[in-house]
C-alpha cells in the first residue's frame, strides 16, 4: 500500500511538471518552432503548421492533464471503481480521439508528425478498453454492495 501511495504521488509530480512544461510551451511554441525549422532548413510553411495543429491540439492537452490529475486522485482517495472514475476515463479516451484528425494535416507537411495522430489513436483505443473494464468493474461492486 506504501508503495502505490508513492507510486501515486511520483505520478502526480509528473503530471504537474508536465502541466508547467506546457505552460511553456504555449507561450513560446511559435518561437521554438521557427528557431527549430531553421536549424533543420525546413520549409518556411512548415513552423506555421506545426504551430497551428499545435495550438489546435493544445485544449486536447490540457484536458488531459486536468483530468489525468483528478483520475490519479481518486486512486488516491480510493474511489477506483467508481461513475467518476468511468466518467474520467471516458473524458480522457475522447481527449485523445480529438486528437487524430487535428493532427493529420502535420503529416502532410512533416512526415515525423505520422507517429501523432497514430499514437493518439491507439491512446484512444486503450482507454476506451480501461474504461470499459473499470465500467465492469464498477458494475460488480455496485451489485455486491447491494447484496451485502
Amino acid at each position: 500500500m506504501k508503495q502505490l501511495q508513492k507510486s501515486l504521488k511520483i505520478t502526480k509530480i509528473i503530471v504537474i511538471l508536465l502541466a508547467a512544461f506546457f505552460a511553456f510551451f504555449l507561450l513560446t511554441a511559435p518561437l521554438i518552432f521557427n528557431w527549430y525549422c531553421e536549424l533543420t532548413e525546413n520549409r518556411e510553411g512548415v513552423a506555421n503548421v506545426l504551430t497551428a495543429v499545435f495550438y489546435a491540439c493544445s485544449p486536447s492537452a490540457a484536458v488531459t492533464l486536468i483530468y489525468t490529475f483528478k483520475f490519479l486522485k481518486n486512486l488516491e482517495r480510493g474511489e477506483i471503481f467508481t461513475e467518476k472514475t468511468v466518467k474520467y476515463l471516458k473524458i480522457l479516451s475522447y481527449a485523445c480521439l480529438s486528437v487524430v484528425p487535428l493532427s493529420i494535416p502535420l503529416c502532410f507537411f512533416f512526415l515525423a508528425g505520422l507517429p501523432i495522430p497514430a499514437a493518439a489513436g491507439f491512446m484512444w483505443l486503450i482507454l476506451r478498453i480501461i474504461k470499459s473494464a473499470f465500467e465492469y468493474g464498477t458494475q460488480i461492486k455496485n451489485e455486491n454492495d447491494l447484496t451485502v
